[in-house]
């Protein structure tokens, strides 16, 4: 008799335990759609302190200029992409901010593709700042 009272006891917590991990969870909300090309309205604060973060050479940030961001193909699928030139040291650098939900995903050599019609206006905001001199930027390679 006790051990069918044992075998029955557990039983009742077994289905117990069983219930309790099949009972309905709380559904979570779901997220918010995100437009992976959202304009990005506020592009000119977002490129300057991107490069004030990430150029080292003082002179990158003298004569810089940049484009509107414009819808352009990127790989398989179109992004917002904004254009920037860097004239420091005699030097021009060609360059693309593309753009993943309003914010910026990678910065990279441009391609004519991406920038070849670019109009570029000057970015005056960027000769306000100086380079990053945070060495934990720029790990050092050994």
């Amino acid at each position: 008799m006790m051990k069918m009272r044992r075998g029955a006891t557990v039983a009742l917590l077994a289905a117990a335990v069983i219930a309790g991990c099949s009972t309905a969870k709380k559904q979570q909300p779901t997220p918010a759609a995100v437009d992976p090309n959202a304009f990005p309205a506020n592009y000119r604060a977002q490129v300057v302190r991107y490069l004030a973060q990430n150029l080292r050479d003082p002179a990158d940030f003298h004569g810089a200029l940049i484009a509107q961001p414009a819808l352009k193909k990127v790989g398989d699928t179109q992004h917002y992409v904004v254009c920037i030139q860097l004239n420091g040291r005699n030097r021009r650098k060609d360059k693309v901010a593309i753009y993943l939900s309003a914010e910026i995903n990678q910065y990279v050599d441009s391609t004519p593709e991406q920038c070849g019609d670019a109009a570029y206006q000057p970015l005056k905001e960027l000769e306000n700042e100086k380079p990053n001199q945070d060495e934990e930027s720029f790990p050092s390679i050994k």
